[in-house]
This record gives C-alpha cells, sequence and structure tokens, in this order.
C-alpha cells in the first residue's frame, strides 16, 4: 500500500474516533479540574514512555497557558489565583531513586505520596489502562480522598475500576506502528493532546470571566 493510502487511512481512523469521542467523560474530567482549581489544590500528572513527555506539555499548558493575557505579553492580575499542577515524570533522578528503593510498581506512588492531599487530582495516561505504576499511584490518591482522572484505550483496563473518571478513547487501528499490542496507541496518545487543549481552553475561559 502507498504512502497516499496509508495517510488516508489514518486520518479516517481520526474522523471515526471524533464521531464516537468520549464527550461526556471529557466533560466530567473539565469539571473535576475546575473544581480543584476553586478548592486550590494541586494536579499531579503521570505517565510511561512517550506519555511522560506529554505530561510536560500537560504542565507548560496548565500551569500558564489559561493565566496570560490573549496576546501573551503580560499576566493576568495579581489578584487571579493560579494553578498548581505538578508533573510526576519531571525528575530523572527522583524516578529512577524509587525504582532502585521501592521498585518500577512503586515510583509513582512513592513521588505522590509525601503531597497529594484531599483538595487534590491526580491524572494518570495508560494505553492498556492496567499500568501498575499508574494503578498503585491512583490507590494512593483514593486513600487521601484525593479524585483520580485516567485516559486510556481498549475496554480501560483496571483504571476504569479504580479512576473517578476514565476516558476511553474508542477504536482500533490498521495503520502501521499501532496494530497488534499497540492498537491505536498513536491515536490514543493524540487524544491525550486534544484532552489538554479541550480543558485548558475551557479553563482559560473560566478565568477570564473572572477578570
Amino acid at each position: 500500500m502507498d504512502i497516499e493510502n496509508l495517510v488516508n487511512i489514518y486520518l479516517k481512523e481520526k474522523k471515526d474516533i471524533l464521531d464516537s469521542y468520549p464527550i461526556i467523560d471529557v466533560v466530567k474530567a473539565t469539571e473535576m479540574v475546575f473544581e480543584t482549581y476553586e478548592k486550590e489544590g494541586t494536579i499531579f500528572s503521570m505517565g510511561n514512555g512517550g506519555n511522560a513527555g506529554t505530561v510536560d506539555h500537560l504542565y507548560c499548558d496548565f500551569k500558564h497557558h489559561p493565566f496570560v493575557s490573549e496576546d501573551k505579553t503580560k499576566p493576568l492580575p495579581t489578584n487571579i489565583k493560579r494553578l498548581s499542577f505538578k508533573s510526576l515524570c519531571s525528575s530523572a533522578a527522583e524516578l529512577t531513586g524509587l525504582v532502585n528503593d521501592l521498585g518500577h510498581e512503586m515510583m509513582f506512588a512513592g513521588a505522590l505520596a509525601p503531597d497529594v492531599k484531599s483538595n487534590d487530582l491526580v491524572m494518570g495516561f495508560s494505553g492498556s489502562g492496567n499500568s501498575i505504576n499508574i494503578i498503585r499511584a491512583f490507590e494512593v490518591a483514593k486513600k487521601v480522598n484525593a479524585k483520580t482522572i485516567a485516559i486510556t484505550k481498549g475496554t480501560g483496563g483496571l483504571c476504569k475500576e479504580i479512576a473517578d473518571t476514565c476516558i476511553i478513547i474508542p477504536g482500533t487501528s490498521n495503520f502501521p506502528g499501532q496494530t497488534g499490542k499497540n492498537d491505536n496507541n498513536f491515536h490514543f496518545e493524540d487524544a491525550i493532546l486534544s484532552i489538554n487543549h479541550i480543558i485548558v481552553g475551557l479553563l482559560k475561559q473560566k478565568i477570564y470571566n473572572l477578570t
């Protein structure tokens, strides 16, 4: 199959996903972010592999984008409170130390446990829905009554059972690189950023209504 046809397959699959997008769960996640902001809680975020890099993108967007003027030349007035956002993937020293001391399964839980409180929100991204280090961190969050959001695909795995809101990206793929055990993985990772941008844009609107 030539490159043009493969590109068309990718885009056709993307359109099919958009036609069955889990909008209600995205709304629930947005409302949870709003509530965390209103209660002056902290959002913690985590993911493995490429998703750890995506967490850095979320960190930048959530922490800064809603709190600057439309032309980006100046911040909003100082009376507008900011959102606290922390990446559990940001320190290679911390994560490798925790893996060495506690094991891979507990690395995010170990990073989260000293800081998470009841007003906080913990977000985790797992393609399988069964990433054990994500699940263990959600368990830590549950112990202090913090809220949890998972973004995953397929059946949702264990994330569907434990997270307060589980956004499951629908579909299956025939595009190279996201078949077999990686089924739909590129679309899933694309969706994380689209959901990030939806929520950040809505949060920006909410913040502007306060100015």
